[in-house]
């Protein structure tokens, strides 16, 4: 592996150049059924997209369940590291492909947060009413969860060492995400990149409030030597094109 830093940066938006990075997100339960659950996040997610959450039990076993988001909303912000404000959301999920064995994990889940009866929640799991009046607040410690997700972005500036993009969502300081960069004539790159800086672009007058995206600066951490080479034959490129 190697790490590359300060190189010369060229513009690369008007050439289309995309790429994708991977988060594990800790998130707040509100309250959950068998058939769906209602999350507080700190990132935006997607409307119809589908997410992998994971959730502790009391025996610190974890439930991996699938979902898709039915619906997503602004609730508030807070102030990041360094007085940056953070948009916060709530948003309902679907779960979606849930096998016999995982259901009866959310029901043992479900009973942990208090009384109710148990065959009105399995009546309930059975006829996919996900969003019914069966809906149970998720007490802390067992309020605490993880979230898969994936959030496409575009590049901005690009080098060897380093790219520019635009993210829907703040990223933190220091924080190392998997990523992945999609080239021109469908050549993927994947590295390890370290997120440097995180400016927020206003959202265009007119536009719904949350709208807001980010300037977010990638510093290159781990890149194979094979995913480097594929890398510095598109910069040389872009050199020769300059």
């Amino acid at each position: 592996m190697k790490e590359h830093r300060r190189y010369k940066r060229f513009v690369v938006d008007i050439l289309g150049v995309n790429g994708k990075m991977m988060f594990a997100s800790e998130v707040e339960i509100r309250d959950i059924s068998v058939g769906g659950i209602s999350l507080r996040v700190d990132r935006r997610l997607n409307m119809g997209a589908e997410y992998t959450v994971k959730i502790s039990n009391s025996g610190d076993e974890v439930i991996s369940v699938k979902g898709s988001v039915v619906w997503s909303k602004l609730s508030g912000t807070k102030k990041g590291e360094k007085d940056e404000v953070i948009p916060l959301y709530v948003a309902g999920m679907k779960f979606i492909n849930v096998s016999d064995n995982k259901m009866k994990d959310l029901i043992s889940f479900i009973r942990d947060q208090g009384d109710f009866s148990l065959e009105k929640v399995r009546k309930a799991g059975e006829q996919g009413e996900w969003r019914c009046s069966m809906r149970f607040l998720v007490k802390p410690p067992l309020s605490k969860a993880v979230i898969n997700a994936s959030e496409d972005y575009g590049i901005k500036k690009l080098s060897l060492g380093g790219m520019l993009i635009e993210s829907e969502n703040p990223l933190k300081i220091k924080e190392r995400v998997p990523m992945e960069i999609l080239l021109p004539g469908n050549e993927h790159i994947q590295l390890s990149g370290r997120i440097a800086s995180c400016l927020e672009i206003p959202a265009p007058k007119g536009e719904s409030e949350g709208a807001s995206r980010y300037d977010v600066g990638i510093e290159f951490l781990e890149i194979a030597d094979v995913e480097m080479e594929k890398l510095q034959g598109f910069v040389s490129g872009l050199e020769k094109a300059v």
